[in-house]
């Protein structure tokens, strides 16, 4: 493929200059330097949600989070990226959808927002089918992190 077929195929142009690693490399310093307020620069956000994306299982029909700003505002961007329609706490959930959960920060274990978020999923008739995070509870970069809800939202 030509750099012209790239350019006009490509969601994001950093991913045809960059690979994954480099740009997951770049956010996590970016992340590391500012920490949970990372939420209000648009170029971390942006970037985030290019790698959010990539671990977005190819089915997926609807992201869900919570009403928190910081969740709201991880959620619109992976949105926007991804052209995904989203719901805040899985408000306009519909029967059968295979949704995403997205979170600012990962769970720690006293506290199990994404697990109650996706059991209310569950109770609309749809489907949790990857838990997304940015940070992790300690505050480091995830960046990307995935977890099944299978595996870890039981």
């Amino acid at each position: 493929m030509s750099l012209e077929d790239d350019l006009a195929t490509a969601t994001d142009t950093t991913t045809v200059f960059l690979d994954a690693e480099r740009r997951r490399g770049e956010l996590r310093a970016d992340l590391t330097a500012i920490g949970a307020a990372f939420t209000t620069r648009p170029s971390i956000l942006r970037r985030a949600a290019a790698l959010l994306a990539e671990e977005l299982p190819t089915a997926t029909d609807r992201l869900v989070t919570t009403g928190t700003a910081d969740a709201v505002a991880v959620t619109t961007a992976l949105a926007l990226h991804t052209g995904l329609p989203f719901a805040v706490d899985a408000g306009e959930v519909h029967r059968g959808d295979r949704v995403a959960v997205v979170t600012p920060i990962a769970d720690d274990p006293a506290d199990a927002t994404a697990a109650a978020l996706a059991d209310r999923v569950r109770a609309a008739g749809a489907e949790p089918v990857v838990v997304l995070s940015v940070l992790a509870a300690d505050g480091t970069p995830t960046l990307a992190g995935t977890r099944t809800p299978s595996e870890n939202l039981s």
